[in-house]
């Protein structure tokens, strides 16, 4: 044997291994492959050969690539879009809840004065006065107007008759009469009832028939609505309705220039000092009030719906002075 032949053997050896194993060995005279299984039905292609893939799978592999990395930006975008839109609910959940109840600002916080001032709170709210300031950031001139139209008021001695009247007894001294005088009769004819108990007031009190034809519609709408729930509910009556209206009416002629800071202040104070010796929560508050207002306008007045809707915002929302400082301690 020559050395050449012992030369050529690692390579023969190769190839003949190659051929068992049913590989393709590129020869030395450049890239194509002596196999024998390539033929018509083109069985090289098939991924027997370790080093040669048909142009179709690279294709196949860069075109799955493309979608994976697709598949991830179109998932990447809907995540931010998901977060940025329940940020923006958030967002415009806490704007509405801070449009319930405005609040003036470069004010120092004062948890004791936002709770006095939330005595008044469903028709300050219906008013859009701040929560948390004693003034109603209305100019001078729009409330006295506002104090001439609703209350006949139009000097600072009828400002201070009329919140003191709230404060001794208002409509609620009428009311309470005659929730007294229908738990007595019959709940089917409670107006014929009410109308026989007073008789003789209905001659010199016009204002009485109308309170008297709205009672038995007021009970059972506030009953539909889940607020007199029990005879006690009832029995508690509709002093909050006179309170709240007095510390609106004490900040109005605050503003109106008839009272004093010190004066709004004490008639204010006074309506929380009473609120709290009549009541136990703000649920029970908020029940005595709509049924004071209930009995005065009806359910029927369009602004009690409003009311309705405003004390549902103040016993919920998250904003309101009734959950943030809570009642009286």
């Amino acid at each position: 044997m020559g050395r050449g032949n012992s030369l050529r053997r690692p390579a023969l050896e190769s190839r003949a291994l190659s051929s068992a194993l049913g590989w393709c060995m590129p020869s030395a005279r450049g890239p194509k492959c002596h196999c024998p299984q390539q033929d018509a039905d083109h069985r090289y292609w098939k991924g027997r050969h370790p080093t040669h893939r048909p142009p179709e799978t690279d294709a196949m592999q860069d075109q799955q690539l493309v979608q994976i990395i697709a598949g991830i930006g179109v998932g990447l975008a809907l995540a931010a879009t998901a977060a940025w839109s329940a940020r923006r609910r958030w967002q415009r959940s806490d704007e509405r809840w801070q449009a319930w109840f405005p609040e003036a600002p470069d004010v120092p916080e004062n948890p004791d004065l936002v709770r006095e001032l939330a005595v008044g709170a469903v028709l300050g709210v219906n008013n859009a006065f701040p929560v948390n300031t004693l003034d109603p950031h209305k100019s001078r001139a729009e409330m006295r107007a506002w104090l001439a139209g609703s209350w006949n008021t139009r000097s600072a001695a009828q400002a201070r008759e009329a919140v003191q009247s709230l404060l001794m007894e208002g409509h609620s001294a009428t009311f309470d009469l005659l929730i007294e005088a229908a738990a007595d009769g019959d709940p089917d004819a409670s107006r014929e009832h009410l109308e026989q108990v007073f008789v003789d007031d209905l001659e010199h009190n016009p204002e009485l028939a109308e309170f008297i034809a709205h009672h038995p519609e007021a009970i059972a709408r506030l009953e539909a609505l889940g607020y007199l729930v029990t005879q006690a509910d009832v029995e508690r009556g509709t002093r909050a309705y006179d309170l709240g209206r007095a510390v609106v009416v004490s900040r109005v002629a605050f503003g109106a220039g008839y009272f004093n800071r010190a004066e709004a202040m004490t008639m204010i104070r006074m309506a929380a000092f009473v609120s709290q010796r009549t009541f136990k929560s703000w649920r029970e508050f908020a029940t005595s009030y709509l049924l004071g207002r209930a009995l005065w306008g009806g359910v029927d007045d369009p602004d009690f719906e409003g009311m309705v809707r405003i004390v549902e915002e103040l016993l919920r929302n998250p904003r309101s002075p009734w959950l943030r400082c809570g009642w009286f301690r």
